[in-house]
Formats: C-alpha cells, structure tokens, sequence
C-alpha cells in the first residue's frame, strides 16, 4: 500500500508517510551511531590526547549528537517528499497557467 493507490484516505497516507519517515530515520541514525561510534573508540583506543582531553560525558555526546541529527534531519526529509509525492498524485495533471489562460477579449467600444 503506497500514499498514491486510489483508495488511500488521508489519514492512511499520513500514517504511511509517518511510517516510512521512523524506518528511514532509524537506519539513518544507526549508520551514524556506526561511525561516530567507531570514531570515537578508535580515537579513545589510539589517541592518549583525546583519552585524556574528554570525560565520559564529552565521549558520549560526540556518539549521540550524530545518531539524533541524522535521524531528525532524515525523518524530516523523508516526510517532506512523502507530502510532495502526496500531493503531486492527489491533483489530475493541470495544463500550465499560460496555457490554461484565454486571450483577453477587448470591451466593446462605446456608442
């Protein structure tokens, strides 16, 4: 079932839309939590510098920051084209305004 099938109410189209915006800012946010995690281990296991420059709280935010930017920023986008691909099947096709638009029709002259 996808927003654009004929028989989709509004509310189903926003429940599915909000559904595919969670799905997508999930894996967003675990393959961020991948990296920044794995960046921070690696700088933790390597670096004496950054060993000692952070406690355990500057450590943990550098791994969670990324994992809640990307989910949001990705949810966020994924809603936003979910709502344009809504409205984009929702309305027939129209011709453009230009030309839609009739010739003006000169007023008649006055007697």
């Amino acid at each position: 079932m996808s927003t654009s099938d004929p028989g989709v109410t509004r509310k189903q189209a926003q429940d599915i839309c909000v559904r595919e915006a969670l799905v997508e800012g999930a894996k967003a946010a675990a393959w961020a939590g991948g990296i920044s995690g794995s960046a921070v281990f690696l700088a933790n296991h390597f670096l004496l510098s950054f060993r000692r420059a952070l406690g355990v709280s500057g450590k943990t935010a550098l791994i969670v920051t990324p994992i809640f930017g990307m989910y949001f920023l990705q949810a966020e986008l994924t809603m936003n084209e979910c709502s344009r691909r809504r409205k984009w099947t929702e309305r027939p096709m129209q011709t453009s305004k230009v030309a839609a638009h009739r010739p003006h029709q000169p007023h008649p002259a006055p007697t």
